[in-house]
């Protein structure tokens, strides 16, 4: 028996379950690679790297990291593992020893890297890297210097390169506008457009013998197994549909036996044949602790400073957060602060109506997860409320430093605090906290436990940033962007269905950047004035993802997408609408669902008799194009009017207002 035999029956022995585990046999958007040296298989699963004997069956847990790692791939030796994990703001390269498990990082902690493999020689990657805003480039980096050198500069985005067997060759995806297309580079030759698509192409791979480049092309049923057979001219067949495949590449034995994943499983198969067969494995996988029922604290909201007297503000249409459409000709009558009634249209003695025609009326947006301004409160409040935002929730100050915002001198959103899990514990709290964060360092230890279960305990929501930690703290929130969405076909497989992280109340959304549709009109709009000609936006996702709404309510959060509040929640607005959602789940996002995870439902987020008078006036159909939403006429804050004009001679963002 072989060391390396012996080695894998002792862990193997190691890892089998105990009472009250859960069995995971299939998973959803596997990433597999085999072996050429024994035809081991590694896979990522539940945020881990596992390992499988070449048959299928118990899988070892080889690499379980903090944030979720994901596409691993052999070296050419077969003693070491290529893999990424991914976070909020970061997407690292790990290098893991298959003896230990010991991993290290590669590159440079400040960059990104994504979609990594190896160069035949085992001494080089290649990846994907956001560097000089102009997109994703090809990049090499050298294991033994550190060395890293571009490939490719392109506009557009070139991602998922992949070497021939034999090291002289290259291919990848370049994606520019609406075409997509398969590029080959030949060794001393210029680069040769071997498919061009209308459609998303995805994970090229290299049959061994350099004959033809395996792909998946987007499909109005999924994605389909294509290749292009490198003769002359190119030719594109068909390989493999019907299938729910994943968004990685096809995996090569040899140049006969093929391996991917598709509907939940590893699958493999000859080359010339239609069938496949199934690598089954068994995953054991760690149950979270029970913990108490989480119900959420509410919370009261005192009026500071309210007007005095009463206003009805009559619209054409209005949105009530509650309903899927909108009400026609209603009145909604404030009272210091407060909205006493939203009725059908009628006259109203003695009391002062304001009618605005034509205009939409909206709840005031909240931001449930922020960042804070970076200018004076005095003219950074009245920013915001340009924006639509009346409420926003921070980690970044204490709520008595913006007291002033609910004045109508220096007019702003309402702040309410969140904390950061680490910061401060239960038993400190004097003023309410409405959101605990946990960072990506958690790990999940006892003591983090306890402490997320004693604030759960009071009522307060607990965000995780990722599914790996959020599953062993057992938190209550999640961010979206760090969310496995559905597969291409939006399916669920077992690790959606399988061990809970507490019953998620909510997924806080943090998915805009640089690929969001409609940033550049607004950045072109009268609220963004000061920020033209700058770069705000990173690139945080290779693309848009897609939202299953049926798992549980979306909530805005801006914070994780790095631009200004205010303008980062209008790029929130047209991120959900590109992730999937509906008009009314987009706003109810940033209106009732984001009341209700803050403790604050009936209170605001929504237009109803008794929630405070915050209200937006908008042209346009926001419901229809997400983008109206920042048509804004008006901002009704805690029962005071503003025009957009004032707000922004408030806010000094224009250098002249008519």
């Amino acid at each position: 028996m072989s060391m390396r035999t012996a080695l894998w029956l002792v862990l193997l022995l190691l890892s089998q379950p105990v009472a009250g585990q859960i069995i995971a046999t299939q998973g959803d958007h596997l990433a597999a690679d085999v072996s050429r040296t024994d035809g081991r298989i590694a896979m990522d699963l539940f945020g881990s790297i596992w390992l499988l004997p070449p048959a299928g069956g118990a899988a070892l847990k080889l690499i379980d990291t903090v944030l979720p790692a994901r596409r691993p791939r052999w070296s050419p030796d077969g003693l070491q593992i290529l893999y990424q994990t991914t976070g909020i703001d970061t997407s690292q390269l790990w290098l893991a020893e298959v003896a230990t498990g010991r991993s290290i990082q590669l590159g440079q902690p400040e960059e990104r890297y994504q979609q990594a493999a190896w160069h035949p020689d085992g001494e080089r990657i290649i990846f994907s890297s956001w560097r000089r805003n102009s997109g994703l480039d090809i990049w090499e980096l050298d294991l033994h210097t550190g060395m890293e050198w571009r490939l490719s500069d392109k506009p557009g985005d070139e991602t998922e390169a992949a070497w021939s067997a034999d090291g002289r060759h290259l291919a990848y995806i370049h994606h520019e506008g609406n075409t997509w297309t398969l590029v080959l580079r030949r060794f001393g030759e210029p680069d040769t457009d071997l498919i061009v698509s209308d459609t998303p192409l995805a994970s090229p791979s290299w049959r061994p013998d350099g004959t033809l480049i395996t792909f998946l092309k987007k499909s109005a049923h999924g994605y389909a197994l294509q290749m292009a057979i490198l003769s002359e001219p190119v030719l594109e067949r068909e390989l493999g549909g019907s299938e729910d495949y994943f968004l990685a590449p096809v995996s090569w034995l040899d140049r006969n036996h093929l391996y991917y994943t598709a509907d939940g499983r590893i699958k493999t198969r000859g080359f010339g044949e239609w069938r496949s067969r199934r690598i089954n494995f068994r995953a054991t996988i760690g149950k979270p602790d029970p913990r108490p029922g989480f119900t959420i604290a509410e919370h009261d909201l005192p009026l500071l400073t309210p007007p005095s007297g009463k206003l009805v503000i009559r619209s054409s249409r209005l949105f009530d957060g509650l309903a899927r459409g909108y009400r026609d000709s209603m009145d909604v009558l404030l009272d210091g602060g407060i909205i006493a009634a939203v009725v059908p249209r009628q006259d109203w003695p003695e009391i002062t109506v304001l009618d605005v025609g034509s205009a939409t009326l909206l709840p005031g947006f909240i931001d449930a997860y922020s960042a804070l301004p970076d200018g004076p409160p005095t003219r950074s409040g009245a920013e915001l409320l340009a924006y639509g935002v009346t409420t926003l929730v921070s980690t970044a100050a204490s709520t008595q430093e913006f007291e002033m915002w609910d004045d109508e001198q220096y007019p702003g959103p309402r702040i309410l605090r969140a904390a950061n899990l680490a910061a401060l514990t239960p038993q400190e709290v004097e003023e309410p906290i409405y959101l605990i964060a946990v960072t990506a360092e958690a790990r999940g230890d006892p003591e983090q436990r306890e402490q997320v279960q004693l604030w759960q305990e009071r009522g307060t929501p607990v965000l995780a940033e990722n599914r790996v930690v959020g599953r062993s703290i057992g938190a209550s929130l999640l961010l979206a962007a760090n969310t496995m969405p559905p597969s291409p076909l939006g399916n669920r497989y077992q690790d959606r269905q399988g061990p809970p992280i507490g019953d998620p109340l909510a997924l806080l959304s943090g998915l805009a950047g640089e690929g969001t549709p409609g940033l550049a009109a607004l950045y072109r709009s009268r609220q963004a004035s000061r920020y033209r000609g700058q770069v705000l936006t990173r690139r945080r996702l290779t693309s848009m993802p897609k939202i299953d709404v049926g798992l549980s309510s979306i909530v805005l959060a801006s914070k994780p997408n790095g631009m200004p509040p205010g303008l980062a929640l209008h790029a929130e607005l047209r991120a959900l609408s590109a992730a999937g959602l509906s008009g009314d789940q987009v706003l109810k996002a940033a209106g009732r669902n984001a009341a209700r995870i803050l403790g604050l439902g009936g209170k605001i987020g929504q237009i109803t008799p008794g929630a405070r008078a915050d209200l937006i006036l908008v042209s346009g159909d926001p419901l229809i194009n997400v983008a109206d939403a920042l048509n804004i006429i008006a901002v009704v804050r805690n029962g005071r009017f503003f025009s957009l004009v004032s707000l922004l001679e408030r806010a000094q963002m224009t250098e002249s207002v008519e």
